[in-house]
């Protein structure tokens, strides 16, 4: 299993707590949201990533090349980071073609735990699910039902057995990822360059069964704006490191 973790975005609401530097640099407790995802991934038996830069992609490359995480990682660039998030998925695809994967987003700060329940789920493809999570309307919320996910939309829907965030880590079996990697294509071929990957996924769960791990109370937040950074370090941090 290779693990893909999306990275090229300019997170401008967080470019004054970044010094202008990529989201996934930012530094929580010493070390940057990147080297502690690549850490919880060598925790969990994962050998190999590729993280997809954009903006600032040199700074992370640098920063790949000096972490010493314990993981092989190669770095691809979205030269087009700047419009919708399925391009940097789409610059990975030859992950998705070549087995087993894991989707991730950066900008996320989570226990190794919590990686490690989606890695060693039973379930062959599975997201992470947060059913604690208050919904703002903005959050993107995974709608279970029959046991599995059979949709994800921002804010939610009614009609479902149960509903919670996503924290944005998807793990997909070959067979799943190849089927991802197909619609992929034809989006990127139809022109819907300007969308999140995530508005792919609908296709996705309406063809390949995919489950969940809930993880209703464990410590983790999505870095989006500056005062997600001093929560993240008087929090969510504590919680981590005591747990």
């Amino acid at each position: 299993m290779k693990a893909i973790i999306l990275a090229a975005g300019v997170g401008k609401r967080l470019l004054s707590a970044s010094g202008g530097r990529p989201k996934c640099l930012i530094e929580i407790g010493g070390r940057s949201l990147l080297a502690r995802l690549l850490a919880g991934l060598a925790s969990a038996g994962v050998r190999d990533a590729v993280v997809v830069t954009g903006f600032g992609a040199e700074a992370v490359a640098e920063a790949v090349r000096t972490l010493g995480s314990g993981i092989r990682v190669r770095c691809v660039v979205n030269p087009r980071y700047t419009e919708g998030a399925i391009l940097s998925l789409w610059a990975a695809r030859d992950v998705l073609r070549a087995g087993a994967a894991l989707v991730m987003d950066a900008d996320v700060l989570c226990s190794t735990a919590m990686i490690r329940r989606l890695v060693l789920s039973h379930h062959e493809s599975a997201f992470l699910l947060d059913a604690s999570s208050p919904n703002t309307g903005e959050e993107q919320m995974l709608l279970v039902r029959d046991g599995w996910v059979r949709n994800i939309v921002r804010g939610g829907a009614p009609g479902y057995e149960l509903m919670g965030e996503s924290i944005g880590f998807l793990k997909l079996d070959a067979d799943a990822a190849r089927f991802l990697r197909e619609l992929l294509d034809a989006r990127i071929a139809a022109g819907h360059t300007g969308i999140e990957h995530e508005e792919v996924y609908p296709a996705l769960l309406a063809a390949r069964r995919v489950g969940y791990e809930r993880v209703d109370g464990m410590p983790w937040t999505e870095i989006d704006f500056p005062e997600d950074v001093v929560r993240a370090e008087r929090e969510v941090l504590p919680r981590i490191e005591a747990a």
